[in-house]
């Protein structure tokens, strides 16, 4: 008797698809995954911590946070708010808990929003105060060799190198360093009333453009770091003004390439009617002033 062929089955074109299925649902789930852990529950983080910090004295024990509790959330409440709110809303959730404090002692250490009131600032200490609060944002940010302090008859000069530094050469386009210092230095700027001017300054070397100098140079970057002034930090549009003077006002000699670096610069003039301290007298043009900070 003949043997019957055994009829082969056609390949399925598609089988790579329930492959291709299980990977995508297994990757969908391990992005959920991740998602659910970065997820951090404040309240829940600080009572763990404030738990934690119990054999170190901590005035959150004493107050009765965590004690006589069944757990982080369980013992989260004070006994009169067990009684009306149950559940983690936070009710009394962070009372008791140690106030956060920084090593530095708060003489040595002045923040950003340092103690500058709301209004015009016309005193030298007045704006000392300002330009550290900046000089000590920039420490922060790693960005304090880019800028230089100093006084004058306006008030206070804030002096931001800029090749390389704010712009790449023979440029008015931000780069990304100069848009970090810029913004490191806009938030104290905003706390008083006073005008800024921001000026721009260039070397000798002219540029190699037709119907483009230096002049357009350093006008096109005061202009840039004013808009990013108003636009990005909100400080008033009639507080601000710029201005380009091109390689006219030298602050060092053009015949050396250091010279050419501190003159290729930004600057940041806090105009003040500036009262020297303890005298209450006005300074007259040409009046000397400490020269940096």
């Amino acid at each position: 008797m003949a043997r019957k062929k055994k009829i082969r089955e056609k390949d399925n074109e598609l089988r790579w698809l329930t492959t291709y299925g299980d990977v995508v649902t297994l990757l969908l789930a391990f992005f959920v995954m991740l998602y659910a852990i970065s997820q951090v529950d404040q309240q829940k983080f600080l009572l763990f911590v404030s738990g934690l910090q119990d054999p170190f004295g901590n005035e959150a024990v004493a107050n009765g946070i965590l004690s006589d509790g069944t757990g982080i959330v369980g013992g989260a409440f004070g006994e009169e708010a067990v009684g009306e709110r149950e559940g983690f809303d936070g009710y009394g959730l962070l009372e008791g808990l140690p106030e956060t404090s920084t090593d530095v002692p708060e003489e040595e250490y002045v923040t950003p929003d340092a103690e500058v009131e709301d209004g015009v600032l016309n005193s030298v200490e007045e704006l000392e105060e300002v330009a550290e609060a900046v000089e000590d944002a920039l420490i922060i940010a790693g960005l304090e060799d880019a800028v230089d302090f100093e006084f004058d008859t306006r008030g206070l000069v804030i002096a931001v190198a800029t090749d390389d530094v704010v712009f790449a050469s023979g440029s008015a386009v931000f780069d990304d360093r100069g848009r970090e210092i810029i913004g490191t230095i806009a938030p104290s700027l905003v706390k008083f009333d006073n005008q800024i001017l921001v000026e721009g300054h260039t070397d000798s070397v002219p540029l190699r453009r037709i119907g483009y100098d230096n002049w357009n140079l350093s006008a096109d970057r005061a202009l840039a770091v004013l808009k990013v002034l108003a636009g990005e930090y909100e400080i008033a549009s009639e507080r601000l003004a710029a201005t380009g003077f091109g390689e006219f006002q030298p602050k060092a000699s053009n015949e050396t390439e250091d010279g050419k670096a501190t003159n290729r610069r930004v600057e940041l003039v806090v105009v003040a009617d500036l009262i020297e301290p303890g005298n209450g007298s006005v300074l007259a043009d040409g009046g000397d002033l400490d020269g940096g900070v």
